[in-house]
């Protein structure tokens, strides 16, 4: 497992998770509740400020996940981004880097590429975008600068840089109470890299415990938590909390994206690593339900073409060992 791709998997969607066609602004609450079809006239990290019809809506910022103004320019990088073809988002961002953008606009710009670094595992590319961006916009408090922050530390959770990582992810302290946790969960993240399970498995049961935390902050502390445990090798267990929190009638998560995506993985991943044929079999059935429907988040599909090579290689099905090991390798 390696630590770009944890952070591909843990790294909070934070800023790419709502970055989907509109014609108008959007605004995500903490909460989850979406407001659409509204005009932003202001979007500070500490607030924003939107028309909402005839009406005026102030929001803190710590109680916003993601905004969304309407952009032409931005839209196309952003749709790429959000299905994973992060080569072409590149290429629109750089065709815009001469045209002139400002305002909102070119801050966002500056922010997508560091996203895009980081969610395509250019950590060290990330950790420049990042850093220009805060630099360039701190002044100005721009909606994304402690997204820009925490991405930071996530590039340097990824380039091995521990003690960096943990002074980005304590600089989010001024930004409200919601970021002190995601500074938790990236502590939480560092110390499971450095294999300090106890720990981690704590930090991360702190975060899915908090009342204050909002919903899809608990469910990435839920998803570390578990991947905790199945490398502590409790495999048994690391199941049927997947099952309970993800696949079961009763299950409190519906839908977050990335997170149900590596909750699938780990199911199969965890069934793997149980004795007997049954279990690979069933490994097999959740893992190709991986590969084939969140292909678009290319680390966790990596990651489960791999372990799939190894659950054919396993079952003496050597060509479809072979197929799936070249799929994990481009």
């Amino acid at each position: 497992m390696t630590s770009g791709a944890l952070a591909s998997r843990l790294a909070l969607a934070l800023g790419c998770l709502f970055f989907t066609s509109v014609k108008a602004d959007v605004v995500v609450q903490s909460s989850g509740k979406r407001i659409e079809g509204v005009s932003i006239s202001s979007a500070k990290w500490d607030q924003v400020l939107f028309k909402q019809g005839a009406n005026t809506v102030k929001l803190d910022g710590d109680k916003v996940a993601s905004i969304q103004r309407d952009s032409a320019y931005l839209q196309p990088a952003r749709s790429s981004l959000a299905s994973g073809n992060y080569q072409k988002a590149l290429s629109i961002l750089d065709k815009l880097d001469g045209r002139g953008l400002k305002g909102w606009q070119a801050a966002e710009l500056q922010y997508l590429k560091g996203k895009i670094y980081l969610e395509s595992g250019e950590s060290a590319k990330a950790d420049t975008a990042f850093d220009l961006f805060v630099k360039t916009n701190r002044e100005s408090k721009d909606y994304w600068l402690p997204h820009a922050i925490y991405g930071r530390g996530q590039a340097a959770l990824n380039l091995g840089r521990g003690s960096s990582a943990q002074q980005h992810f304590k600089g989010l302290a001024p930004y409200g109470p919601t970021w002190v946790l995601r500074a938790k969960l990236g502590e939480a993240q560092g110390l499971f890299l450095a294999k300090k399970y106890v720990d981690a498995r704590t930090k991360f049961q702190e975060v899915a415990n908090s009342r204050k935390a909002p919903a899809a902050l608990k469910v990435d502390a839920l998803i570390g938590r578990i991947e905790v445990i199945a490398s502590q090798k409790q495999y048994d267990k690391a199941i049927a909390d997947l099952e309970k929190n993800f696949f079961s009638a009763n299950a409190q998560v519906v839908d977050y994206g990335k997170a149900r995506a590596r909750a699938s993985y780990l199911m199969g991943a965890s069934y793997k690593n149980l004795p007997g044929k049954e279990n690979l079999e069933k490994a097999e059935i959740w893992l190709l339900k991986t590969a084939v429907l969140f292909r678009q988040h290319k680390s966790i599909y990596k990651d489960s073409c791999s372990a799939l090579a190894d659950v054919y290689k396993q079952l003496g099905r050597s060509e479809r060992a072979t197929e799936w090991g070249k799929r994990a390798k481009g």
